[in-house]
Formats: structure tokens, sequence, C-alpha cells
């Protein structure tokens, strides 16, 4: 069945891939000594006091006395070993509800399908279980609607391995991975060629799985032409088709994460600001519903099947794909003045960790990790100290990859602009900080131009920069002007499309507006003084003609009385 995963790289059925979330419940156990609990309701028991069932469900846990009660092993929860137990479901004390810590969501495990404590779904699940039921209901949507209509059948197929041969789908994994999964590091490489070759040799794979080939195929033709550009509508489609189908979009999945994140990225490189957005809150509304934001230790699993613990190496993979999906999202939000969907991160107690020198995913991820999503402060001063630490943090951090520059410096662009509507006046070292970062992404933009890889911010980066030079309006500033202007007309030389001719002649027609301003400013100034050839040029031994009185007094002109002139706008 399509909605099974179990056939794709990041399955949550298999015992083979299993995400770490499912670490949470504990490893089935037998004990020839049960509970009198588990054995009334037919339930595997480790012949603990109090087993790890009965903790789970809070059932009262007692043993026969003919077999005899076994020794009390767990004084408190803090002595439990490092097998981790499921967590409590049902209603507990009012010390123990005001715990931080205490579960945030409930999470089907075999369906990937998460949802928070308090959901409608959950609630006859809680109250079986509340009740001590001996089959309680699952995690289901009942009586959600009144079921006149059924569910439409699925409208897709697989026709990747009909339309494309494996040479040329092997050539573009390779390309994908050598140049873009440096940065966007969330697919298990290995498990993704083992998978792929499957799929080619008469071992179809799940529909979710041919989504992320096609997302992926079609970034690599965007990158690299491996094919005409209506091979890569088509791919682009096509995917699209998987995942929004009706029937492949009823059981989300990590997979369908990943191939979100794929679209994302291929619609923040080709299409308009507000399709990107959308898009990307998708794929953080697939986040949460898969519960990948969630810390294992946070989560309730509302299932009795046996797993296995995850590999460290599928964790690493699962903990990216959350990541990534959070970082694109931010980036893309911030960039355009939209809200953020945020659903805690970080969850997890530590960043992703680099799995080769050429991993650069963590340096996104720190970049992201540095930057206020939602200002926590009301005033307006601590919002700028706020924001004024995470550039300062952006200034601070090593980026050895050119495309991560460029974020960046889009992140420190996009701080600049909320700073400057808080306050009119900004601290000169804070606007260094800013041009600096600019400067910078100077030669990463020309770089990747030359290596022909069209990031979306090769451009957009230098034309940003353009309009935050001419609004800093400085010395400083507009003296960086001639080569930021020459580094965007080579980009736009070498990229030749209507939107990069666009970007140029709209900077131009900027910068003469800048010019014009200042013109004017001169032109005011010379209405004051005069024209330079009627000016009186006086000497110091010339006489005076009206010598000044004797009772006249000399005031002397302190330092402090030339401030005011400091503030005046000579050009308004």
């Amino acid at each position: 069945m399509w909605g099974d995963s179990a056939g794709s790289p990041f399955a949550i059925t298999s015992t083979e891939y299993e995400v770490p979330m499912l670490q949470a419940l504990m490893i089935r156990q037998r004990s020839a000594r049960a509970c009198l609990a588990c054995r009334q309701r037919k339930r595997k028991c480790d012949g603990e006091l109090p087993c790890n069932t009965c903790v789970g469900y809070d059932y009262e846990c007692s043993y026969d006395s003919v077999q005899g009660a076994p020794k009390r092993k767990r004084q408190s929860e803090e002595e439990i070993p490092s097998v981790p137990k499921v967590a409590r479901i049902l209603p507990e004390p009012q010390s123990r509800r005001q715990n931080a810590s205490a579960p945030s969501g409930i999470l089907d495990s075999t369906k990937s399908r998460f949802v928070g404590r308090y959901s409608s779904v959950a609630f006859p699940l809680c109250v079986g279980l509340e009740l001590q039921a001996a089959k309680p209901p699952r995690l289901h949507s009942f009586a959600y609607h009144t079921g006149k209509r059924k569910e439409p059948e699925s409208m897709v197929r697989l026709q990747l391995a009909e339309r494309m041969s494996w040479n040329t789908i092997r050539g573009q994994l390779d390309y994908y991975f050598l140049t873009i999964h440096p940065v966007f590091g969330f697919l298990d490489e290995s498990l993704i060629y083992k998978r792929c070759e499957k799929h080619w040799h008469k071992e179809p794979q799940s529909p979710d799985f041919e989504a992320i080939i096609a997302g992926l195929a079609a970034l690599t033709c965007l990158f690299n032409s491996f094919t005409g550009p209506d091979e890569e509508t088509w791919l682009a489609l096509h995917a699209k088709e998987i995942l929004e189908d009706p029937f492949v979009s009823r059981f989300p999945s990590v997979d369908q994460v990943a191939g979100w994140i794929l679209r994302t990225i291929y619609l923040r490189s080709t299409t308009r600001p507000h399709v990107a957005w959308i898009c990307s809150c998708t794929m953080m509304h697939l986040v949460e519903a898969t519960g990948l934001h969630r810390a294992p230790q946070s989560l309730i699993l509302a299932t009795e099947k046996g797993l296995e613990v995850s590999t460290p190496k599928l964790s690493d993979s699962v903990q990216k794909t959350a990541w990534v999906a959070h970082c694109l999202h931010v980036v893309i939000a911030y960039e355009y003045g939209r809200s953020v969907i945020n659903l805690g991160f970080p969850s997890q107690e530590s960043l992703p960790r680099s799995t080769c020198a050429t991993d650069f995913t963590p340096r996104l991820c720190r970049l992201i990790q540095a930057i206020p999503i939602s200002p926590k402060a009301s005033d307006s001063v601590a919002t700028i100290n706020e924001l004024s630490d995470a550039l300062r943090s952006l200034v601070e951090q090593f980026v050895p990859h050119d495309f991560l520059i460029l974020v960046r410096a889009d992140l420190a662009f996009s701080i600049y602009r909320r700073i400057r509507l808080l306050k009119s006046n900004l601290r000169e070292s804070l606007l260094e900080e800013v041009i600096s970062l600019g400067m910078s992404s100077l030669r990463a933009a020309r770089d990747l131009v030359t290596l022909g890889q069209p990031w979306w911010n090769v451009i957009s980066s230098v034309f940003q920069f353009v309009c935050v030079l001419l609004a800093i309006d400085t010395d400083a500033s507009v003296t960086r002007l001639p080569k930021v202007m020459e580094t965007l007309e080579m980009i736009v030389c070498a990229l030749n499309t209507h939107l990069a001719k666009e970007a140029l002649a709209t900077a131009r027609n900027l910068v003469q507006a800048s010019l014009e301003k200042r013109r004017k400013g001169i032109k005011t100034l010379e209405s004051i003084v005069g024209p330079a050839s009627d000016t009186p040029v006086y000497s110091e031994n010339q006489p005076e003609d009206n010598p000044e009185p004797a009772f006249a007094y000399h005031y002397p002109l302190e330092p402090s009385d030339l401030d005011l002139f400091s503030d005046m706008d000579f050009f308004n």
C-alpha cells in the first residue's frame, strides 16, 4: 500500500529504519512473572515493581502473593535505568502537572502522527486509559465528521523509472550530493543511492520516495541543465502532484517532509516570494504533524508494538531533516517579512553534528539559531539590543561556504531593516557590521556565478546590499557603492535573465535618485553662500571698516555648543 512508508529511507514502521523519537518507548521485555494488571489486560510485563507498563499507563502494579513480589528496583523516576519508558498519559498530581518537562504531545509511531495532549483525537484514548479499559480506543479521529462522502483515491503513479534512465538519475544524484547537499544535508546519501537502485531495477518504492527523487532531479536540472526546461518543469510538477495527492497526504511521513524541503528550495529559486513562503509553511506543518519538532522524552507513544532502537546515523538524518526545514522556513519568512511558524526549536539537546568535512549543515543551523525568531521584548529599546546582539553573533561566526556567506548577509540585512524601523539614528559600529558582512558577500556571489550555481541569493543579496548602502547614506557607505554595482553588473551579465536585468535597472534608478537628492542639498547650500566668485576674501591684516565697540563682550564658544549642528539635516 502506498500509504505505508516502510520502503522509504526514513521509514517509521520498519524496524531497520526507526526514527529517534521512537526511543521513548521501551524495548519489549518478556518475564516469566507478570503483575496482576498486565495479566488481566494480557499485556507483556517486565516483572519489576512497578513494571514499565503500569508506570506508562498509570495502572496500580501488584503481584500475586503466590508468585511473590519482586524486589522494588525503582524507588523514584530518577533511579530508572537508561532504557526509556513510556511517558504517562493519565492525569497527574498538581505538582507533577506543573513540571515544565511534562510530555507535550502524543505520537502514533505506526502512522507518524503527532497530536497535542489536549487534542480531541487523543481524548478517547486518554479516557479509555484512565478508566483502565481492557481495550482502550486507538488514536483515531472518531466522529470527526458525518462520513457522508468517501475520501478520494490516489491519482498518481510511479513514472520516474520509466521516464529517466538509471545512468541519468545516478549522474544527477552525484551532482546533488556534491553541490546542494553540503549546505542542506538532510538526506542519507548511501541510503538514497541504495533505494534509488532498487527503484530503477524492478523494486518500486513508495510515492513519497519518488517525490524526493523528482524534487532532487528538478533542482539538479536547475543548477546544471541535465535536461531541458520542459523536463525540469515536469519533474517539479510530478513531485508536487505526489506530495499533494489526496491519498498520499493522509499519511504524513518524514519522507514527505524531505520532499517538501526540496520543493521549497526549488520554489525559492524559481518563483515568487509568497509561493515560496506558503510552501515553507506546509513543510513546517508536516514537521509538526510527524512530531519531529519534539525531543523523544517529551512524547507519549500511543502504541505497544515492539520497536528497535534506531541507529545514531539515522537519528542524525532525521534530526537534520527537522533542522533544515526550520532553517529554510526562517530564512524565507525573515527575509519576506512574514510570520514564522515557531515550533519551539531548538528542541533537541544540541545542534546537528557534522558527518564529514564537507558537511556545512550545522553552520546553517548556527546562523539561524543566532537570530531572534520573534522579539521577546515588548519595548523597542530591548528589541534593538536583542537584534544588535544577533548581528554581532553573525559577524563573529566563521562561515566556510559561499552560499552560507550570502545567507549570513541576508540575515544581517533583515536585522538592519528591522532596527531601522525602530530607531532612526543607528550607532556607527552597527552600521559598519552590516557593511562588513555585505562586502564579504560580494566575492561569494561572484564565485558562485562563475561556478554556474544559481542560488537565489547570488543576485538578491547583492541587490539588497545596494539598497542598504543607499539607506545608510554616509560617506562610508557611498564609497562602497562602485564595487557593489560592479559586482551586480557582472552577475546580471552572467545570468542574462529578465529578473536580473530588472534588478540592475532598479539599482541604477535608486543610485540616480540618491545623486539627485545630494545635488538638491548642494544647490540649497550654494543659494546660501552665493557663487564662489562673489564671495569676498578677507585678509587677517585688513583693517575693519566697522571696528568692534569697546563695550562688546567676548563669549568663549564651548565645543558642546556645536552639538546642535550635528543633528541638522542640510539636505531636507
